[in-house]
């Protein structure tokens, strides 16, 4: 009886001391901890330390990897969640493999060979299998902050990628000795990931969550494809993948409806992934509405959701308006400053994607 005692209080001690936001309300007030100043430096501070590129084999490529280690544990001092740097080395061979099975499915076959499209493609396939040769001997980081929840079986996963790339329009080619900033893409979702470590740490979750700072996306996923091999291992029941990609992009002037606070979710024509994410984009939008961000299941293919689509994850990629408002002047280019970027509508989404992850990871419901 006396065992039994101690145990219930100790329980009931545990119980006083937990703290967690209770409504959405109480939750969008957490998240205001975290200021649009804050996630400006967060940017800034990712593209100055890494100057001039981010880009796999470039000195500015791990010069970024330990900003952000510094930066999550300067955000988590008590050390509330756990931070691991997984180190791999890149699958070269699938990433050959995820080139060629692109011009496979999209060129060949489809587009005459004598039609000069054709060869620009195979030019440019060519050229990445080279390059990931030439890189081959480039490990990769890939940056984990987890925090266990009360389910501990049960895991949402969100994932940033925060290295660099930057390619010729004209010929898919990628332009080495140009500086690629990468504000926006992708320093712009690193530092929404950063503003919810920074929330999280201070609350007790009902599930666990694993924030992923993923390192070679620009080159064949490869940082994604990793993780995402990793998580299947595991046999945890995965909730889905948040990805974000490229928020801070956002005007009105190159928007063709002329507007701001128009985002995008993409996701896949599947009625389970569907239903994930409408509930995080009803949870989002109880913290915010000066930004929305639209369901399109079309099957989006230019960033790490495609890589846990391919091991049967749920995975849905939180990005900027490609249809209605891309401006191919600032993707992947010299001019992907931070001063080009949106700041209302980066903090906007950080405080909308706080509601969609915060609020699934508590189950709220008010």
């Amino acid at each position: 009886m006396s065992k039994w005692i101690t145990l219930a209080i100790f329980s009931l001690s545990l119980n006083a001391v937990a703290r967690a936001p209770g409504t959405y309300s109480s939750l969008k007030a957490d998240l205001q901890r975290t200021s649009s100043k804050t996630l400006l430096s967060w940017v800034n501070g990712l593209v100055a330390e890494s100057a001039p590129s981010r880009m796999i084999g470039m000195p500015g490529h791990d010069k970024a990897r330990d900003y952000l280690i510094a930066a999550i544990k300067k955000l988590d001092p008590k050390n509330r969640g756990k931070l691991s740097v997984v180190n791999f080395l890149p699958d070269v061979d699938e990433g050959k493999r995820f080139y060629q099975k692109d011009f496979d499915d999209k060129v060949e076959g489809k587009i005459p060979h004598s039609n000069p499209d054709y060869y620009k493609f195979l030019t440019f396939t060519k050229y990445m299998q080279e390059m990931l040769e030439k890189l081959k001997s480039n490990k990769g980081d890939n940056i984990i902050w987890e925090k266990t929840g009360i389910n501990s079986n049960k895991v949402l996963i969100v994932t940033a990628h925060y290295d660099t790339i930057s390619q010729d329009p004209q010929n898919l080619m990628i332009r080495v000795k140009e500086a690629m900033p990468g504000a926006n893409y992708n320093a712009s979702g690193v530092a929404v990931a950063l503003g919810l470590i920074n929330t999280l740490t201070e609350i007790d979750l009902n599930y666990s969550v694993e924030v992923v700072l993923l390192d070679w996306q620009g080159i064949g996923f490869l940082g994604s494809y990793h993780h995402a091999k990793e998580l299947k291992s595991r046999g945890k029941e995965i909730m889905g993948v948040v990805n974000l990609e490229m928020l801070g992009q956002d005007t009105s002037f190159f928007d063709k409806t002329k507007k701001t606070g128009n985002m995008s979710v993409y996701t896949r024509a599947n009625s389970d992934e569907e239903k994930f994410v409408k509930k995080l984009i009803e949870a989002g939008s109880k913290i915010t509405t000066k930004v929305s961000f639209e369901l399109k299941p079309i099957g989006f293919e230019n960033s790490d959701n495609i890589r846990y689509w391919e091991q049967g994850f749920l995975a849905a990629t939180f990005s900027q308006n490609w249809e209605d408002d891309f401006n191919p002047k600032f993707f992947q280019s010299a001019q992907d400053t931070p001063e080009t970027l949106n700041h209302e509508t980066l903090y906007q989404a950080y405080q909308y994607l706080g509601g969609s992850v915060i609020g699934t990871l508590l189950d709220l419901t008010k």
